[in-house]
């Protein structure tokens, strides 16, 4: 008799600020043995409507609501950067639902406070295409993504409240580690990013209670710069799950 073929389960992967499921167009196309990848653009990101306030609780809201909607049942989340936060977040509401926690340059647990003179270059990016540019290519520094034109296109299209809400909104939002207890968690981070840096990736999972695994000679976007190492990282992560 022929034998029963495993069921696929489901990871599901969360963009950061400036961003959108495009971010995982590799991983989309070649996800790990086994498993399915599923990538929202989440709400106000590459057009998607935004209604409500702009904080880290209410992404989470949206994403547990997008995922009931497909009928996702214990994925394991993958949050990048604000994503991170995101996923962090839902995670910590209900542990049990989930069956892994994978945190790509992750916004760190007590949050994220960005300098208030900041603040009115973040608005500037709202109408400077020039300056976005610059800025998105600055997450990648070992070299020019095949996509990034459309990355940089989805940037453009984020929610004009996002642009100085989701820096407060990081800078307001925080979670407790022992909230976390049990959950299985893969803690990964870009030697060459200067946002959340090395520092803060290792620091983070010291809280979790794991190590973290720094990828050399390459930056906060280093899931897109090397995304062979990231997706053996993280087949490796997937396979010790139950």
């Amino acid at each position: 008799m022929p034998e029963h073929p495993v069921p696929e389960r489901t990871l599901v992967a969360v963009h950061g600020n400036f961003a959108s499921s495009a971010w995982w167009a590799d991983l989309l196309a070649a996800p790990p043995q086994g498993w399915r990848v599923l990538a929202p653009d989440l709400s106000g990101f590459a057009g998607t409507p935004h209604d409500g306030e702009v904080s880290i609780p209410a992404y989470a809201d949206w994403l547990e609501g997008w995922s009931a909607e497909r009928g996702v049942t214990r994925p394991v989340l993958l949050g990048h950067s604000l994503g991170g936060a995101v996923v962090l977040e839902a995670a910590a509401r209900r542990p049990d639902a989930y069956a892994g926690l994978v945190l790509a340059a992750s916004a760190p647990l007590a949050g994220l406070v960005t300098p208030e003179e900041n603040y009115p270059v973040l608005e500037l990016l709202r109408g400077n295409a020039g300056l976005r540019e610059m800025s998105l290519g600055a997450l990648f520094p070992s070299r020019r993504l095949d996509n990034f034109g459309t990355l940089l296109d989805h940037a453009g299209q984020m929610d004009p409240s996002h642009y100085s809400g989701n820096a407060r909104a990081l800078a307001a939002w925080s979670v407790e580690p022992e909230r976390l207890a049990g959950l299985p968690v893969l803690v990964l981070g870009g030697e060459l990013d200067t946002l959340v840096t090395p520092e803060l990736v290792r620091a983070q999972a010291a809280a979790l209670g794991t190590d973290a695994t720094v990828l050399p000679g390459v930056g906060h976007g280093f899931p897109q710069e090397d995304p062979a190492t990231f997706r053996t990282l993280l087949q490796t992560f997937l396979d010790t799950l139950s």
